[in-house]
């Protein structure tokens, strides 16, 4: 089991940097990749690092840039289209040696023991630079929909089996907090840089406005902390993935039937698994689950829980969601260059608004 390593006590995981500024290469969107093909490929590194991976020689045809970033923060992520035997194609993710470690633990450690589908994993690399190559089965393009009967069942088992078998796994309780403590230090490390970007000569008149009605709904929020640590009760503590969400959980049909699979663990932990239930996005609350399938999956070694348990956790999830995403985009209010800063400040004026529609709605557990 790879080591985790905490920076300090307000330390949290977070799936890397923003690239709101010009320290970071911006992403290449996963609707539209970049492919190279021809002699170039042999001399991409991540061909390379397949290369050097595999026993057997397996010669990659082309290759897509999925994204690609300056320091692999967050990860650089490419498709290998393989020209014969096995799989077709194999996804390779590089990034920071922290998320790596992360991902390698549920994959080799964890995943394997509990009998849940998963991408077959090819194994990993660590490069000199400190950071870890991924190298993952690609399955297919089909995303998670909480709008389809079928995906919403298969999501349901996936997760109550997830959370059922997962809190007797010992391998698991050595993954980084993945419960409410994790989201209380994002809320606590947004709050500060907050504060200290008011410094910032960059900011806009309208920038510091919002960003002074940001503050009091953290306040509030923290406030409410020992009535949301109450409302998580109902859970037991398990795997967490943290970021099960559309863009992370393919279905994929097969012979026997269609299959879920969940990708990027780079957020999993150990803790009450609130965020594993939340709606997918903003202002949708729809379910990504059926929350009398996914009670009855937890049922025997489990809690016995009601559908308006399962919807009560679910709020809370969203509510430390939008805290975590908070933080991840005050990473970027230090860029002094105006451009720099419309993309985060956006994204926390929509955030807020999210939030603050999300406390309100939680009032009734909260008290």
């Amino acid at each position: 089991m790879p080591e985790f390593r905490d920076s300090g006590p307000g330390s949290v995981c977070r799936p890397g940097s923003p690239l709101h500024g010009p320290q970071g290469a911006a992403p290449v969107s996963s609707l539209r990749p970049r492919q190279i093909c021809g002699a170039s490929v042999s001399d991409h590194p991540a061909v390379a690092a397949w290369s050097r991976l595999q026993p057997v020689a397996c010669g990659v045809r082309a290759l897509e840039v999925w994204r690609e970033t300056t320091r692999h923060e967050p990860a650089s992520v490419y498709r290998l289209e393989l020209s014969g035997g096995g799989s077709t194609s194999v996804f390779a993710k590089r990034c920071d040696a922290a998320s790596g470690a992360v991902e390698r633990a549920c994959y080799e450690d964890i995943v394997p023991q509990l009998d849940l589908s998963s991408p077959v994993y090819y194994g990993s690399l660590s490069e000199p630079d400190g950071t870890c190559w991924l190298f993952l089965e690609d399955v297919g393009r089909e995303r998670l929909s909480g709008h389809d009967p079928t995906h919403r069942a298969l999501a349901s088992r996936w997760l109550g089996r997830l959370h059922r078998l997962g809190a007797r796994l010992e391998a698991a309780r050595r993954l980084p907090e993945g419960g409410p403590l994790r989201y209380l230090a994002h809320l606590k490390n947004g709050r500060a840089r907050i504060l200290r970007s008011f410094d910032n000569p960059a900011l806009t008149g309208e920038d510091r406005e919002l960003l002074a009605i940001v503050l009091p709904l953290l306040d509030r929020v923290e406030g409410a902390w020992g009535a949301i640590e109450r409302a998580c009760m109902g859970l037991p503590e398990t795997i967490v993935h943290g970021d099960f969400r559309p863009k992370n959980v393919r279905v994929r049909e097969e012979s026997a039937g269609p299959v879920l699979y969940a990708l990027d663990w780079e957020l999993g932990g150990w803790g009450v698994p609130v965020v594993d239930l939340t709606p997918a996005d903003g202002f949708d609350t729809t379910l990504q689950l059926d929350a009398e399938l996914y009670a009855a999956e937890l049922r025997g070694d489990g809690p016995a829980l009601r559908r308006e348990d399962v919807l009560r956790l679910s709020h809370i999830g969203f509510l430390l969601r939008r805290l975590a995403a908070i933080d991840w985009e005050t990473l970027s209010l230090h860029f002094e260059d105006p451009r720099s800063l419309i993309a985060p400040t956006m994204s926390i004026r929509s955030l807020h608004r999210e939030l603050l529609a999300g406390v309100d709605a939680a009032q009734p557990w909260l008290r």
